[in-house]
């Protein structure tokens, strides 16, 4: 901006993360797998990258005899037709499940019990899933994007959304990670910003 003049003063306050309680009892009865499972969270359109997470699976299924569960939450957006026919297309049982209008509380509970958090997605604001999964000592596997190493640091494990292979060793590796914590998984230990972080930057900046 500085080639229109001086630029104007800027403060960035990183927003608030509000940890929602988990509640198991809100899960519909047989949901939850017995099996290590995966969780992504978010509206499925395409900049959130669940195609790379369906080409994923295909390349577990092609490795492993019985691949990890994989538990797509989230309501359908727009401009996805290609997904949304991958997704019509999955077989009843299979690995990958399609799940929409769970609660805050179930969603909590899914994420808790998960191996991991993936965030494949091409483009993000805040990136709320993956900050709420490192608050919990989730790990998180993302998408190597400037605002998750702004936000959330060397806590989860980059690669980019063209290594397919990469990320199917990552998700190979986590669920067969029994010996030790799930949160040993993850760089380092991360502690959410509070919405009390949030007004003393902006207030501090007035």
């Amino acid at each position: 901006m500085a080639q229109w003049g001086p630029p104007p003063i800027a403060t960035v306050a990183h927003l608030g993360v509000n940890i929602h309680e988990a509640d198991p009892a809100a899960l519909p009865a047989g949901l939850l797998p017995a099996d290590p499972y995966f969780v992504t969270l978010g509206t499925i359109e395409p900049r959130k990258g669940h195609d790379l997470l369906l080409d994923v699976w295909e390349v577990l299924a092609r490795q492993i005899k019985h691949p990890p569960t994989l538990l797509i939450c989230g309501t359908r957006g727009w401009n996805n037709r290609a997904v949304f026919d991958r997704l019509d297309r999955l077989p009843s049982g299979g690995p990958v499940r399609e799940m929409a209008g769970l609660t805050d509380g179930a969603v909590a509970a899914l994420v808790s019990g998960a191996q991991a958090m993936l965030c494949p997605s091409r483009a993000e604001g805040f990136g709320l899933p993956a900050v709420e999964a490192a608050a919990r000592g989730v790990p998180v596997i993302c998408n190597d994007l400037p605002v998750y190493r702004e936000v959330i640091g060397n806590t989860p494990i980059y690669l980019a959304e063209t290594c397919r292979y990469q990320w199917a060793d990552a998700i190979r590796a986590l669920t067969n990670k029994t010996t030790t914590t799930k949160s040993d998984a993850s760089h380092g230990v991360f502690v959410a910003p509070r919405w009390q972080d949030h007004f003393r930057v902006v207030l501090e900046s007035v």
